[in-house]
This record gives structure tokens, sequence and C-alpha cells, in this order.
């Protein structure tokens, strides 16, 4: 059986993304502000989660199954979905982040119990260890957005 805790805080982000996000104008969502990494916008924030779920989902696809996946992603390059532009939203954003989280759902919710917990190989952390320093930095980007939309 997976393990619904952390299945359900990943699934949270998203939800949190939606409703305290998505609702906002897009012009207030673009404003940049200071915090402690420079001038940012929730947009950015967005778009960075946005990108980290990708390679996240990726790279657990490529860890369960085995098979390498192409290298597709530069180390500061988003990745390309195909259909985002420059001109996207941050809703825009925010549904391409639910499509690769739900990505990542699907897989975990599919994982046998020993697989959660197993280090092989190369790897240095468990898939239950990688799966918490994603929710970690949920917490800390949605941090970030409440910060953001406090200063706007």
């Amino acid at each position: 059986m997976p393990d619904l805790d952390l299945i359900n805080q990943l699934v949270q982000t998203y939800r949190t993304l939606n409703l305290s996000v998505r609702t906002l104008p897009e012009d207030r969502l673009r404003a940049r502000a200071g915090d402690n990494s420079g001038a940012v916008s929730v947009r950015d924030v967005v778009r960075r989660m946005r990108d980290d779920e990708l390679r996240f989902s990726q790279a657990l696809k490529e860890r369960i199954t085995g098979v390498p996946m192409p290298e597709i992603f530069g180390e500061d390059s988003a990745p390309v979905i195909g259909t985002e532009s420059e001109q996207d939203t941050t809703a825009a954003f925010i549904a391409q982040f639910g499509t690769a989280r739900e990505s990542t759902l699907a897989m975990l919710r599919s994982l046998p119990d020993p697989d959660w917990d197993a280090v092989e190989g190369e790897q240095t952390k468990s898939i239950r260890a990688r799966i918490g320093e994603l929710i970690d930095s949920d917490k800390r980007q949605l941090s970030r957005i409440d910060t953001l939309i406090g200063a706007s």
C-alpha cells in the first residue's frame, strides 16, 4: 500500500496552488517583489515549481523503470513541454505543474511497498526520502508565494 500521507501532501500542494494562486489576477502574479533571493514574482516561483516537478517526475520514472530518459534538461534550462512560451499565464504553469504532479502520483500509487524504501546501486536515498524532499521544497515554495502575495 502506498504511503497515503505523503501522497496526500503532494496532492495538497496542487490544491493550494489552485485555490490561493490561480484565482488572483495575472498582473498581481507577475508583479516582482524582493525576498531573500532577489526580486521575483509569484509567476516565477510557480514556473520553478513546474520545472522541478517535471524533472522529479522524469527522474522517478527512470528510477522505477530502470530505463534512462533522454537528456533533454540542462542544469539551468527549463524543461520543454512543447507548448510553453514566455507568454504563458501563471494558470497555464499551474496546469502544467498539475499534469506532471499527476504523473508522479500515478507512479507512486502503483509502487510496491518495498520499493518505497529500497536503495540500490548508485542511489543514495530511497524514493520515500526523495518524496520527503519534494514535499519540503513544496512547502518552502508555497511559503515564498504567500510572502510574495502579501507583499503585492
